[in-house]
């Protein structure tokens, strides 16, 4: 939990870490750029820096003056740590079975998109279009992170745009199926790919049951907004039920989205690490984050390669932005 001195010191950064971060992003191989703690020898500094990532560290002398990271900005000290977000999809080759090998199974005995059960947060997702990679065609599996309603009550789920989307060629209606059982139970129904939002949401094919829950998780209780220090749990289909804990709200992230879409830009996105070997892995793109309240703080997706680190966007954006609305009730929806 950081110190009321320490949020007080981010709060005095914050405006001077917007002003310089799209030069500090131009610089070679800087990934993103971020407010935090400064770090010596793996330990913790309680002094709150401008933190900024690269893909590798390199010595100074190697590099351009120019191309080097400032030491200090407008008088706020900088660190330099090596890290790159990648998007968090699966990719099957097309014919293969599109569950995962390591799928989790839930503490029912049953995985969270088990033919027999609801349609809930934490399922498996995956569009019916294929992308070509290479010289081969696959589907992209990410994950259906929370269910939610439009104005007209239609029940929706949220996911990413990288896996509700694939890449330019997207147009509403495109159909999605279950990573588990295969069944289309799905459409794309609208996306946002912005400087601050990163999202999809589908409409559920009309009669199938549909659970306001995230598996492993239980029922969604309302929204919140994330803060430093604050635990989180999230349910993807990746790699399951996993939990860390909120690092910054702050972050801003380049993320590659292919060939169509190219490098997007992500600002504001919540930054969550783990104690744990990882907090998040492929597969789990979409996933809700929730609060120990049961209250969803973000949408996980993006992370760092090795599952440590993963990426939120915050709900309020995402929901503001697909104009739709969280509704956490306990009878199931569209039935």
């Amino acid at each position: 939990m950081l110190s009321i001195r320490e949020l007080r010191d981010r709060a005095v950064i914050r405006p001077i870490k917007r002003a310089v971060e799209d030069q500090l992003l131009d610089l070679p191989g800087v990934t993103g750029v971020d407010i935090g703690s400064r770090t010596r020898a793996g330990s913790r500094l309680r002094e709150q820096v401008i933190v900024v990532s690269v893909v590798g560290k390199r010595p100074r002398e190697t590099l351009g003056r120019e191309d080097c990271v400032p030491a200090e900005v407008f008088g706020i000290p900088t660190d330099v740590v090596q890290e790159q977000p990648v998007l968090q999809h699966i990719h099957r080759a097309c014919g293969e079975p599109l569950r995962w090998p390591t799928r989790t199974i839930g503490s029912d005995g049953c995985s969270a998109g088990c033919p027999t059960r609801a349609v809930r947060g934490g399922s498996g997702l995956a569009p019916c279009r294929a992308v070509r990679l290479g010289s081969g065609e696959y589907r992209r599996v990410g994950t259906l992170g929370v269910l939610v309603t439009s104005d007209s009550a239609e029940p929706m789920g949220l996911t990413t745009f990288d896996v509700g989307c694939l890449d330019d060629a997207w147009s509403v209606g495109d159909r999605m199926a279950d990573a588990d059982s295969g069944r289309v139970h799905a459409e794309l129904a609208r996306a946002a790919l912005s400087g601050r939002v990163d999202a999809a949401a589908v409409s559920l094919v009309p009669g199938l049951a549909a659970s306001p829950e995230v598996g492993g998780l239980g029922p969604v209780t309302g929204r919140a907004r994330a803060y430093p220090g604050e635990l989180v749990r999230k349910h993807g289909f990746g790699t399951g039920l996993t939990d860390g804990f909120v690092t910054s709200t702050d972050a801003t992230i380049r993320v590659d989205h292919g060939e169509a879409l190219g490098v997007r830009v992500l600002r504001e996105q919540i930054r969550i690490a783990t104690d744990r070997p990882r907090f998040c892995g492929p597969g789990d793109a979409g996933a809700a984050v929730l609060d120990p309240g049961g209250r969803l703080v973000g949408l996980h997706v993006a992370g760092a390669s090795d599952g440590a680190i993963g990426f939120a966007t915050p709900i309020g954006d995402v929901l503001a932005e697909l104009d739709v609305r969280l509704n956490p009730q306990s009878q199931p929806l569209g039935v």
